[in-house]
């Protein structure tokens, strides 16, 4: 026996969904600090020396230095360190960034600017792209080289997660820092962007 479905059941079923699926929960400009990387996500060697709200100096000079850019709601910065020598394996600085925009229109035309921002170090200062995967709805990232006696290494990673960008520098010396190094702790951040 065949049942059928009437025709209200379904017009009903469709609009009590369609809301569930057309809307996208988005990430809170409540609780910027929660969002960044904590000292705690680390190792233990490594000091917080500065973290706070995003402010102009932090993105002075670049396609993102308005901080009301692209319906912007709020932004965070938080800055580590740690002493080592050329042996020291892993990253000695590294900067997690969080900002978060009024829709996932915003934090696309942010992640936009951050393309642009890193294009212009590939021209400019000799980086080149890198490739990264499964981070967030897309990602973006970068490595350069600052040549010296002892060569630094710097990787940066901005990926979108639906109405928030997020970013992690990090350096260390060259042949002692890797991107899974800095890609460990851009998941770490994601997975809290992704949670909120």
């Amino acid at each position: 026996m065949t049942h059928f479905l009437r025709p209200a059941t379904i017009a009903l079923a469709c609009v009590l969904l369609l809301p569930a699926c057309a809307s996208e929960s988005k990430i809170s400009a409540t609780q910027l600090k929660a969002l960044a990387l904590a000292r705690s996500d680390l190792p233990a060697q490594f000091q917080a020396f500065s973290e706070g709200p995003t402010a102009t100096l932090d993105t002075q000079g670049t396609p993102r230095s308005s901080l009301q850019r692209f319906g912007r709601k709020g932004g965070w910065v938080a800055r580590f360190n740690r002493g080592g020598t050329a042996t020291t394996k892993g990253p000695l600085v590294v900067v997690s960034t969080i900002d978060v925009f009024g829709s996932a229109g915003g934090a696309k035309d942010d992640l936009g600017a951050y393309r642009i921002q890193l294009g212009r170090q590939i021209t400019d200062q000799g980086a080149r792209p890198v490739s990264v995967s499964g981070l967030g709805d897309e990602a973006v990232a970068l490595t350069s080289i600052q040549t010296s006696e002892k060569p630094v290494r710097s990787f940066t990673i901005a990926w979108r997660e639906r109405n928030a960008t997020g970013s992690i520098t990090a350096n260390g010396f060259d042949g002692r820092i890797q991107l899974t190094d800095v890609l460990r702790l851009a998941r770490i951040q994601e997975a809290r962007m992704a949670r909120n």
